[in-house]
């Protein structure tokens, strides 16, 4: 993927490992054909069981292939952060040095001038720096570029910062500079199998670095900056035309503040009394939004058999503040019935936007008739 990436990044002409199928859109202003966002679907397989996957749904734009009563011009509940990424596809080549940066040996990042080519690259990685005049020059000089495993190459690359904008309910969404990307390869044609609409380009991939606001109303544009090869800004389609530098027409909404899965999952059979090399159970919740550190503790509550199990504490992960977690001392009781409810409203537990959930949520799980240790 990088690689033929780093071929349109870099010398504004080819694809590298792979170019678009379909003949690009040259005339006028690089046009946006769909913005697809995911969203979580409930999907009944062959034995009966459901169970929530997430889809890529239409935000914006139409494809020949995609059926509008299964997925919809305009997604109603995008999901918010677990899984979310949303792709912009456009109808032309765009400068892909506008879009992505290179990291450098001092661990800075640097941009790629229009023109530069590998071999100009190449002479910007290892030690002899003395013909390095395109990239990752520093004020005293060259610093070369990452070259970790030493094939005179670009090791990664990232979204330029402000390059696209993911804005909701008016505010900018901070984004994973490392997991957003520009793809040039890529056609109006859906691949078969896992690939579906991932390989429907050329496209800008983007994920939210901490997820949407739930409930939110979001429109995603872009740096004026960032143009096709004749320099000419990106648009969106709308009634009046596609006025370059005009992507207003792209408007998708996000799912609420909900319960997005749970460990124990919600009608589980069978669950282990322990964790694994433990004497203790856990729970796991994960909701879609950050929450609200004081809203966590008296908004949960737990109980096995139907009567309560008092002295538990719901703890937020430290490195997730989506996550809130329950120790349960001694496991879980065999053959038991448990059931952990988050209460909603106005005193129940709240995001970091203070977004209530509308209403109680209970998952219950049955735990196994004997003693054993999760695998």
């Amino acid at each position: 993927m990088r690689r033929s990436i780093m071929a349109v990044l870099i010398s504004g002409s080819g694809c590298g490992g792979g170019g678009p199928v379909d003949p690009l859109n040259t005339d006028g202003p690089p046009r946006i054909l769909q913005v697809l966002a995911r969203e979580r679907v409930v999907v009944t397989d062959d034995e009966g069981h459901q169970h929530v996957e997430l889809h890529a749904r239409l935000a914006f734009g139409d494809h020949p292939d995609l059926d509008p009563e299964v997925d919809d011009r305009e997604v109603g509940a995008a999901v918010a952060r677990d899984g979310q990424r949303l792709r912009v596809v456009v109808d032309e080549l765009l400068r892909g040095n506008h879009l992505e940066e290179i990291p450098c040996a001092d661990g800075t990042w640097g941009r790629v001038p229009v023109g530069t080519d590998f071999d100009d690259i190449a002479r910007c990685a290892g030690t002899d720096l003395s013909r390095c005049e395109s990239v990752c020059l520093g004020a005293a000089g060259p610093i070369g570029i990452l070259d970790a495993n030493g094939d005179g190459a670009i090791d990664d690359t990232r979204l330029i910062d402000g390059a696209v904008i993911l804005t909701c309910d008016g505010v900018v969404v901070p984004l994973d500079a490392q997991r957003s990307y520009y793809q040039p390869a890529g056609s109006q044609l859906i691949a078969g199998g896992s690939v579906g609409t991932d390989s429907l380009g050329p496209a800008i991939a983007i994920t939210p670095a901490a997820g949407m606001r739930p409930g939110a109303r979001c429109t995603i544009g872009f740096a004026a900056t960032v143009v096709d090869k004749q320099g000419v800004a990106i648009c969106a389609p709308a009634d009046a035309g596609c006025t370059p530098g005009d992507t207003s027409a792209i408007g998708f909404g996000v799912e609420a503040f909900t319960l997005a899965a749970s460990e124990p999952a919600d009608g589980a059979t069978e669950v282990a009394l322990t964790g694994h090399d433990s004497t203790d159970a856990t729970i796991t919740l994960l909701l879609n939004a950050e929450l609200a550190a004081d809203s966590v503790s008296q908004a949960i509550r737990v109980t096995a058999g139907g009567e309560a199990v008092e002295e538990l504490a719901p703890v937020m992960a430290e490195d997730d503040g989506a996550t809130v977690t329950i120790t349960v001392p001694g496991g879980f009781r065999a053959g038991t019935e448990y059931a952990v409810t988050i209460s909603g409203g106005a005193t129940g537990i709240k995001d970091r936007y203070d977004d209530t959930l509308a209403q109680d949520h209970t998952i219950r799980w049955t735990t196994a008739s004997e003693q054993r240790s999760a695998p």
